[in-house]
């Protein structure tokens, strides 16, 4: 087992009556693994998949968010075991003191897919089956809305697919109750599937309210991306999809949708997608033109749908996380299924067709402990910057000695917070991805997909003004600067006496980050 797992457990692991068998996917709160019955006799099914939870050596405010998440997802869970959404048989808790990374963790044992549409995707891009599928998914999330839930992280990753073809919702960490007409959910979701509206929303003592027009206009994207192979948005990356997200909410700029949707969905994905989500259509009226876009008068079947044969039984590491655009932007390190089964090469292909738990790997190593979930923000960050010496290495660098990598910090104290160490009123300055300062300094706490990309932004405003003369590596000067200031750094000749130990280890953890070969 490698350690890019967020929770390794070995094969063969036995917990309640299953046994752990190969790992399908992974993300920052936890990680699914196949597993069969270890008895026979039993009702139920023999094949299921466990969703491990961790525990260990988190921090407590990790421990309490992760248990948030845990009750989160049984709840909705336990109340909605329809067709359309994935069913639990039961939770578990490890009883294991000998294995201290497994010891109390939550398992959740989990109805087992044949695969997920973003695999689907990866392998058939367009595919066949699209529309009826995408009225499977619009179905999953009616039971949802009537049921009271928002799911809050509608994507491709999220959408798995059973073993006779038919499509359910998964993964329901983000999901938030409704409380009339808003839920809260936490400051994570993923940017590209996210309304323009929530990506400058603020984050409350509650988290962020959200509506259910959020997950309509997720479909909308979903949508257009599995009909045309493309976003509806323009743009190669997600920042650049972010800032036509920006122009086109502001009226600067008009949805141009893809020549390539069918016309039949054209208006459905067009009022899923509207500016404002009072003029986005309503999750009933949507269900009835998705279905009649799809040719199905009411719920849709499909034909069996074959798994693509599998060429690699390698591990699969699924993990999503994005850069910010904007003061609130949110991002994701959400666990997904993998593609085991439907990838034709085995594995899920990200930027660059590398998959998404070795991102950046030639740029940033990928087995000296930089947590997954934060690989792709810091390797866009540094990307973001273009300054070479803001490289990947020195973000992650900068965020184990400051924070070990731990979103939640709280260091009153020193007034720094947040996996950066930002102190509220100098982040303030660095929160907008046009460059404009806030107009209000936040109030803690700061999600990653804040923190990183402002920190990148600073890096980047500081490393032009170091003077040239100075000898020591520009990289840990850099640090130095985010720690104290440039001037104070160019006054010393070099890292100011002070300094010195948190320079020494920024250097040691650069030379650990730093794939062999680069400098």
């Amino acid at each position: 087992m490698t350690g890019t797992y967020a929770v390794p457990v070995p094969k063969g692991y036995r917990v309640g009556g299953w046994e752990v068998r190969e790992p399908i996917a992974t993300g920052a709160f936890g990680s699914v693994y196949a597993a069969r019955r270890t008895g026979g006799g039993a009702d139920g099914p023999r094949d299921v998949a466990l969703k491990f939870l961790p525990t260990g050596t988190r921090t407590p405010r990790q421990l309490h968010h992760l248990r948030e998440l845990a009750e989160r997802e049984v709840d909705v869970l336990r109340r909605l075991r329809q067709p359309r959404l994935i069913r639990m048989y039961e939770t578990l808790t490890v009883d294991d003191p000998g294995h201290p990374e497994l010891d109390g963790a939550t398992v959740l044992v989990l109805e087992k897919a044949e695969g997920s549409l973003s695999a689907l995707l990866a392998a058939t891009p367009r595919p066949d089956a699209g529309p009826a599928l995408l009225a499977q998914t619009c179905e999953g999330l009616a039971q949802l809305h009537r049921a009271g839930w928002v799911h809050g992280d509608l994507k491709p990753a999220n959408v798995l697919l059973m073993e006779d073809g038919s499509a359910r919702l998964a993964d329901f960490n983000m999901a938030a109750e409704l409380e009339g007409t808003h839920a809260y959910t936490s400051a994570f979701s993923t940017p590209d599937y996210t309304p323009p509206e929530l990506l400058w929303s603020e984050i409350g003592e509650r988290g962020r309210r959200i509506r259910p027009s959020a997950d309509v206009w997720a479909f909308g994207v979903l949508a257009h991306l599995v009909l045309t192979g493309a976003y509806p948005l323009p743009g190669a990356t997600p920042a650049a999809r972010r800032t036509a997200a920006a122009a086109y909410a502001s009226g600067t700029d008009e949805l141009r949708l893809s020549p390539g949707l069918p016309d039949a969905w054209r208006d459905v994905v067009r009022d899923c997608l509207a500016r404002t989500h009072e003029e986005r259509v309503g999750i009933e009226e949507l269900l009835r033109r998705v279905r009649e876009a799809a040719g199905a008068g009411g719920p849709s079947r499909l034909p069996r749908l074959l798994p693509v044969r599998r060429r690699s039984r390698r591990v699969v590491a699924v993990s999503a996380a994005a850069v910010s655009a904007a003061a609130a932007t949110v991002a994701v390190a959400v666990l997904g299924y993998g593609p085991d089964g439907w990838a034709t090469s085995g594995e899920k292909r990200g930027a660059g067709g590398s998959t998404a738990a070795t991102y950046g790997a030639t740029e940033l190593r990928t087995d000296r402990g930089v947590p997954p979930a934060y690989r792709l923000l810091i390797v866009e960050t540094a990307h973001d910057c273009r300054v070479a010496d803001v490289s990947p290495p020195l973000i992650a660098a900068m965020l184990k000695v400051e924070s070990d990598f731990d979103p939640g910090l709280s260091d009153p104290a020193k007034d720094e917070y947040g996996i950066a160490r930002w102190t509220p009123k100098v982040l303030r300055w660095w929160m907008n991805a046009d460059g404009t300062p806030g107009t209000t300094v936040p109030e803690p706490p700061f999600p990653p997909a804040e923190s990183v990309p402002a920190m990148g932004r600073y890096l980047c405003w500081i490393a032009p003004r170091l003077d040239e003369e100075l000898r020591e590596d520009r990289r840990v000067l850099i640090a130095a600067a985010y720690r104290t200031s440039y001037r104070r750094v160019n006054e010393a000749g070099g890292v100011p006496a002070k300094y010195r130990a948190y320079a020494d280890r920024i250097a040691q953890y650069l030379k650990e980050y730093t794939p062999p070969g680069r400098s």
